[in-house]
């Protein structure tokens, strides 16, 4: 493959065998190895088919999950998981990337067979915050320490099972992470309230620019140890300003 980004010298992308290496690499360098994953995912699925735009949108998002969690230690479940391929390149599956969805060869979604990276096997929106709050509970009964994280699209949370699980999680377990990939997009444009509430807490001006505010804030009052107090104040400032965040409702903190 031949690309603006190899022309610089070897792709970064190639030396990539597991997650360790996508630590290793410098931040400076990250941007590269974003431009080199994109261009293979359009290399590769121009010839295969496959989920193009799911995953040119989760590439800086999956980078940043592999520099700061440890699979297969820490468990990433994706909701629905067409959105994997990424990840799937980044725990050394890079070589095989062109066999997607390919007779004996890589499956369009997370599969636990093919990779013990893959902790969920999913095909249908809507299961992983379940999926995930039942791994958070196993894990503190059996007094585990790895982090379960889901990712799920702005469309899973149309799903009344996404619901249940975050109406049971405050109460079953004290450490679990969703990372809302709010893309505004499903197979098709989302409609309904949920959609337009989504909408409504992302763009509001008041609301995007007030968690740095209030950190700057309480950072020259009372110097940079006062997290929990900077939390309170944006807390306290957030609920002025903009509507109430259904998720705070529910016991879970939303950044």
């Amino acid at each position: 493959m031949t690309s603006d980004s190899s022309k610089n010298g070897p792709r970064l992308l190639n030396g990539i065998c597991g997650p360790a290496d996508v630590k290793a690499i410098q931040e400076q360098d990250l941007p590269q190895l974003a431009q080199e994953v994109r261009e293979e995912l359009i290399k590769v699925l121009s010839q295969t088919g496959g989920h193009l735009g799911p995953n040119l949108g989760v590439v800086e998002l999956t980078i940043a999950l592999h520099r700061v969690f440890n699979t297969p230690m820490d468990r990433f479940v994706f909701d629905v998981s067409h959105q994997g391929y990424v990840h799937k390149m980044f725990t050394g599956r890079l070589d095989r990337i062109g066999t997607m969805r390919q007779y004996q060869g890589l499956n369009g979604f997370l599969l636990r067979t093919e990779s013990e990276h893959d902790c969920y096997g999913a095909g249908h929106a809507g299961t992983a915050l379940s999926a995930g709050l039942g791994m958070a509970v196993g894990r503190d009964l059996r007094e585990g320490d790895e982090h379960v994280v889901v990712v799920a699209g702005d469309a899973a949370f149309t799903c009344g099972i996404s619901y249940e699980a975050l109406n049971n999680a405050k109460s079953q377990t004290k450490r679990f992470i969703v990372v809302l990939n709010d893309n505004e997009w499903s197979i098709a444009k989302n409609v309904g309230a949920i959609a337009s509430y989504f909408n409504t807490i992302t763009t509001h001006p008041m609301y995007a620019g007030l968690h740095e505010k209030a950190r700057r804030f309480i950072e020259a009052v009372a110097g940079k140890g006062a997290v929990h107090l900077a939390h309170k104040f944006e807390e306290g400032v957030k609920n002025l300003l903009v509507p109430s965040v259904i998720f705070e409702e529910l016991g879970l903190r939303y950044y």
